[in-house]
Formats: C-alpha cells, structure tokens, sequence
C-alpha cells in the first residue's frame, strides 16, 4: 500500500512539474545577466575620411571587470561603416585602463578614462592627441 501510495504522490509531483514546464519561458541566462556598462561616442579624423562617427559600448555581466564591446566607426564622407567586437577587460591601477581585443583580427586596443572622456593610447601608453570619445548618458 505504501508504494501504490508514493507512486501516486511522484506521479502527482511529475504532472504539476510538466504543468508548469509547459507554460514556463526558456531565458538565455547569459543573456539576461548582461548589460551595458558604458557607452562613449565621438567625432575623430583620419587621412581616409575627414570626419568618422565613432560609437563604442562595453557589456558585461553585473559587477564583472571584464566582458565584451561593440564598435562602429561610420565615415560620413563616403558612408562607409565598419564594426569591431571582442572582449576587454579593466587594468587597474594609477589610471583605470580598458584593453580591448578585437574578436575578427586579434589586435589590441587600450582606452584610458579621465573624467567623461575616453582616450585611446598608442602601443607605448601614451595618449593619442587627435583621439577621444565622451560618455554617453
């Protein structure tokens, strides 16, 4: 009598679970747990295009020093648009440093915060003068 009794109590369970299941949404977790960290836009000029729009978004996961950004330079002179992504990461230290690597040629960026502009650094750290975005609110 007890087995009759606890099979029908997990069958029981199992048909409210499968209720439940069928009604239930499926989330991406990963998905769900990212956000937009920050995001920096700007004007810059090249030898190729005198004026190219210049977007740039970090994602990551709550609380994380690391994640994944986004990169769309838009050159209005000849409408040329060109993306990037990959991951970055925050070095911390006298200045707060974002190293970015690009997902498509492997290549490294590095982005240095000073109040609401983000300047790009050559390969020896340095500044580059003609070059910085300002946060997006």
């Amino acid at each position: 009598m007890r087995n009759v009794l606890l099979y029908f109590s997990c069958l029981l369970l199992w048909a409210c679970n499968g209720k439940q299941c069928g009604k239930a949404t499926v989330t991406d977790k990963a998905t769900d747990s990212l956000h937009t960290a920050e995001k920096w836009q700007g004007v810059i000029h090249a030898l190729t295009c005198q004026d190219i729009d210049v977007q740039l978004t970090f994602t990551r996961a709550r609380g994380a020093d690391t994640g994944t950004y986004q990169m769309s330079q838009h050159c209005r002179e000849n409408d040329n648009t060109f993306t990037d992504s990959g991951t970055w990461q925050v070095k911390k230290g006298k200045d707060m440093i974002y190293m970015l690597q690009s997902k498509s040629d492997g290549t490294s960026h590095s982005y240095r915060i000073n109040g609401n502009r983000l300047l790009e650094l050559d390969a020896d750290r340095k500044e580059v003068d003609s070059y910085y975005l300002e946060k997006v609110e």
